[in-house]
């Protein structure tokens, strides 16, 4: 199957254009064709039965997610039209498939009689394809007739259970749709925000009634037992590859995030393409479509391209005043230049607010904390020993911190590091429960051997490789003196890491925000992680600065972990919102519930989700 018929004049004049798959019009792949086409001019050799030419157009370098091509296409002379086919590479079949396609285009072209009055005058041909209105309407729709009709034949040909149909596979869809609304489902999701007292505030739409389980019996310790012995099951079987790879040196790196959540995103482009396609705005509004060159661009070329991107930005979760600052950077970038050839003001833009945020998402710093670790580990104090490497996580309320704590930990074990969790979270009640249930998952993980609930050779939750640090519930005060014991317990006792996970906190509230500074000042870690949650939109914005200005003047953040990433699609908005408020870059990105779940931030991957 092609993927995209278009038709245009030498001077960038779209006549007609068409998707089989009723997907969005690719002008970049055009403008890539035509480069080919001027680089590297077609020859005899290049032809299917001496009428159609065909050109295979590689990937673009400068472009993500660029991809190589094979076009078939035809120039007709008087007027000079270019008829153009594109696919997804050279075979029998597809060759063939955009013969036939180019076979019916022009016959079509040819059998509508079009009243051309020949001129040499480029300014008057213009003139007379400006004047097609009705004749492409009716040949666009004796265009797709017949292409539907090629590909019921084909199918029934082949497999009669399937059908291609677009109009089949259309109503199908809108049945489905319709089923659906008539038999209510109980929702399955839901989700949180912030209220203007910056208290959470549940907006999901669950069935209360599930929740409710005062009526039902308690289990019984044999229940629980089994319970127990089927998670430990599931965390023998834990795929540790999906993590990431070992390095030739024997260093553990975990992953970067690629196409992993593209699946929800592709499904709502498509659709959002397929009924974007129909033919229901003003009769030819795609001759608006113009591969414009060397244009002066200038502030009312761009007001309204801006004003579209601003408003994909925020549906994407991108707080008002970073879209602002965005579009105005594109806007200071562009005005005064010049267009590349073939290419829209709104091609143009795009890619300069691609590049504005490839410039924000980039870190700044190093982010290799494996090389950071390593230099402070190789440091010997008076008596011999090393001085552990220490983290403190920190966030509001619900965000993963102890999740992605457990997640990080798991990373910094494959690389036979030695590591101390610590529970400085002493005011949610089942905090150090929680921790310890991580442990022993985590010590099992490391020792198939371990039994769990069994203590190691100190009297403490874990084994040799990972330990709980714990002292029970109490104030901020308690908060500071177990960080310092613990410290000192790790360099005691040899440990190499230090996590601290700390009590979740209102961002707005200054009672619950000052004792960070007290104890970054005493418990002095090495790096202060904040874990941000991709579901919080707009509100992430001042939860950052927030947070980076807690510390004091002296002290700040030094990384972003946001959670939950896999849940919002491509709404990404929260990781840009966080890095513009602070500066301070992304180190991992949470993808799921297990250990494995960790990847870190691919800025192209996000950015062009961002722009999709």
């Amino acid at each position: 199957m092609f993927e995209q018929l278009v038709i245009f004049t030498p001077q960038g004049q779209v006549i007609y254009q068409f998707n089989c798959a009723g997907k969005k019009f690719a002008e970049a792949q055009i403008n890539s064709f035509l480069n080919r086409l001027l680089i590297s001019p077609v020859t005899n050799n290049d032809s299917i039965n001496g009428k159609y030419s065909l050109l295979n157009v590689g990937p673009d370098s400068s472009k993500h997610n660029s991809r190589s091509f094979c076009t078939m296409f035809y120039v007709a002379k008087q007027p000079d039209l270019y008829f153009v086919i594109t696919y997804a590479e050279q075979s029998l079949q597809l060759n063939q498939e955009a013969e036939d396609a180019l076979n019916l285009t022009l016959a079509l072209w040819e059998s509508l009689d079009i009243p051309y009055n020949i001129s040499e005058n480029i300014k008057s041909q213009q003139d007379i394809l400006h004047d097609l209105d009705d004749v492409i309407v009716k040949f666009d729709k004796y265009l797709r007739t017949k292409y539907e009709e090629s590909v019921r034949y084909s199918v029934s040909n082949s497999d009669p259970s399937e059908s291609l149909s677009l109009n089949t596979s259309t109503k199908s869809n809108q049945q489905g749709r319709n089923k659906n609304k008539k038999q209510p489902q109980k929702l399955t999701g839901g989700g949180r925000k912030w209220g203007r007292s910056g208290i959470m505030e549940d907006t999901s739409a669950y069935d209360s009634t599930d929740l409710d389980f005062s009526s039902a019996d308690k289990k019984n310790s044999s229940e629980l037992s089994a319970q127990q012995v089927q998670q430990q099951q599931e965390m023998a079987n834990l795929d540790k590859d999906a993590l990431g790879n070992r390095t030739a040196n024997g260093e553990f790196l975990i992953k970067e995030i690629d196409d992993l959540l593209s699946t929800q995103k592709d499904i709502h482009s498509n659709s959002d393409n397929h009924s974007s396609n129909k033919y229901t705005d003003k009769a030819l509004g795609f001759l608006q479509r113009k591969f414009l060159g060397n244009k002066t661009i200038d502030n009312d070329d761009l007001a309204s391209v801006l004003d579209k991107l601003r408003q994909k930005l925020v549906t994407k979760n991108v707080a008002p005043e970073v879209a602002d600052y965005l579009t105005e950077q594109v806007s200071r970038d562009l005005v005064g230049s010049k267009t590349a050839n073939w290419t829209s003001v709104e091609n143009t833009a795009r890619e300069s607010l691609s590049r504005t945020l490839t410039k924000i998402l980039t870190p700044g710093v190093s982010v290799d904390l494996l090389h950071d670790i390593q230099k402070k580990l190789g440091q010997k104090d008076k008596e011999g020993k090393k001085q552990p490497y220490v983290f403190s996580i920190v966030g509001v309320n619900g965000v993963g911190k102890s999740t992605n704590l457990s997640k990080l930990a798991f990373w910094l074990l494959q690389n036979n590091l030695k590591v101390l969790i610590v529970a400085c979270d002493t005011f949610r009640s089942g905090a150090v429960e929680q921790l310890r249930v991580h442990v022993e998952n985590l010590a099992q993980l490391t020792d198939e051997s371990h039994v769990r609930g069994s203590k190691n050779r100190r009297g403490k939750s874990g084994n040799d490789y990972v330990e709980l640090f714990e002292a029970g519930y109490g104030g901020s005060d308690l908060v500071t003196k177990i960080a310092k014991q613990a410290i000192k317990y790790a360099h005691d006792q040899d440990f190499d890491i230090v996590l601290m996970d700390t009590a979740g906190r209102r961002h707005n509230d200054p009672t619950l925000m000052s004792p960070l500074k007290a104890f970054a000042e005493q418990a002095k870690p090495d790096k202060i992680i904040m874990v941000g949650e991709a579901l919080v939109g707009t509100d992430s914005v001042q939860q950052a600065k927030n947070f980076n200005a807690a510390f004091g003047k002296v002290r700040n953040l030094d990384f972003f972990i946001i959670s939950k990433c896999d849940t919002v699609g491509e709404m990404l908005g929260t990781m840009v919102n966080m890095v513009y408020a602070t500066g301070i870059p992304i180190l991992f990105v949470g993808v799921g519930q297990t250990y494995t779940d960790l990847r870190t931030l691919s800025v192209t991957w996000a950015v062009h989700t961002l722009m999709s």
